[in-house]
């Protein structure tokens, strides 16, 4: 079972990237269609706390496929060779647009073009480490979305040494280990969240994108959920009713954004919803996961990572054709 290819979760993955792509399409809230206008408000526009399970995903398919006798520079190649071609394409495709519309105003990349801050953006965009930036000129530089990719990337770095631990012989105590930094970064960054709350101020980076909480917070649940998850069946009747449940706290999550605007809710609270996922399709047997199972989400699942990382020419660059045909000033 330890190698077992979980099919319900690829579907999950493409289910979430349609979530994050649905919460930039801001421009619907806009429409004069109240059926339209409605499901923006309610759900669309929520569809970014989908991230969490993703980094979930990356800990806890690292953990679940992880192969010891696999070398740090073997495993970064591999790493790199997955997520950078496509990475460096859109980037490269950001940085024409940019280019294009450079004599325009932009509320996040406003950096004049060949400026050191400029520059300073176009390296952090290509060595990936973006989103350790914390000002928003910089994390959103470009190709926004990208900013998950750099913090995928950090964990890839930091996660390696602790896995390989996990699969020693010292496994109790790299489980203590991983476990710690886990709940350590889940109380920084709960007293990050009171502190951002209680003073008022505006931080993205702080309660959403914050790398390092990404990489020892969620990142290390999915390590933690893939190493003490039970696989053992309880029978097709049990697993239906946790999966359906899940799929009920996922929708929770969604419809809890439009009356809790505490910011521990962008980002602290959102393991307890897409954790449940994980967890209850870990069989991938129940009536849910046959639904799962069809080719259809099967493709939105294996589409997913290129859906991501290019669904911002959709939301943005559709935008920006319109604007130019109508005389309007928009940049990515």
């Amino acid at each position: 079972m330890k190698h077992k290819q979980i099919t319900s979760y690829n579907a999950w993955r493409g289910i979430c990237a349609i979530g994050i792509l649905f919460s930039h399409m801001y421009y619907v809230a806009d429409s004069t269609n109240p059926l339209w206008n409605g499901f923006y408000r309610i759900i669309m526009r929520n569809g970014s706390i989908c991230s969490t399970y993703f980094f979930l995903c990356s800990g806890f398919f690292l953990n679940y496929t992880w192969k010891s006798d696999v070398s740090f520079g073997k495993y970064i190649k591999g790493k790199l060779k997955r997520i950078y071609p496509i990475t460096l394409i859109v980037f490269l495709g950001a940085l024409f647009v940019n280019l294009v519309f450079s004599g325009q105003t932009n509320e996040i990349n406003d950096y004049s073009v060949g400026s050191g801050a400029w520059i300073f953006s176009v390296v952090a965009n290509l060595l990936l480490f973006k989103a350790f930036v914390p000002i928003e000129a910089v994390f959103y530089s470009f190709h926004g979305p990208s900013w998950y990719i750099s913090a995928l990337f950090g964990f890839y770095l930091t996660a390696y040494l602790f896995v390989r631990g996990l699969h020693s012989e010292n496994k109790v105590y790299w489980s203590k280990i991983i476990t710690g930094c886990c709940i350590s970064a889940y109380i920084l960054e709960l007293i990050v969240c009171i502190y951002v709350q209680i003073s008022g101020c505006e931080s993205l980076w702080l309660c959403y994108v914050n790398p390092w909480f990404r990489i020892f917070g969620e990142g290390f649940v999915g390590i933690l959920i893939c190493e003490k998850i039970s696989y053992s069946r309880k029978g097709k009747f049990l697993d239906t009713v946790l999966e359906v449940c899940s799929v009920a706290l996922f929708i929770l999550a969604f419809l809890l954004c439009n009356v809790i605007h505490l910011k521990i809710y962008s980002a602290w609270l959102q393991v307890v919803f897409m954790g449940s996922i994980l967890l209850a399709f870990r069989n991938d047997s129940g009536a849910v996961s046959k639904i799962l199972n069809k080719k259809p989400f099967q493709f939105l699942g294996d589409i997913s990572f290129e859906l991501y990382m290019t669904h911002a020419f959709i939301y943005e660059g559709l935008p920006v054709i319109a604007g130019v045909v109508g005389g309007q000033q928009y940049t990515i």
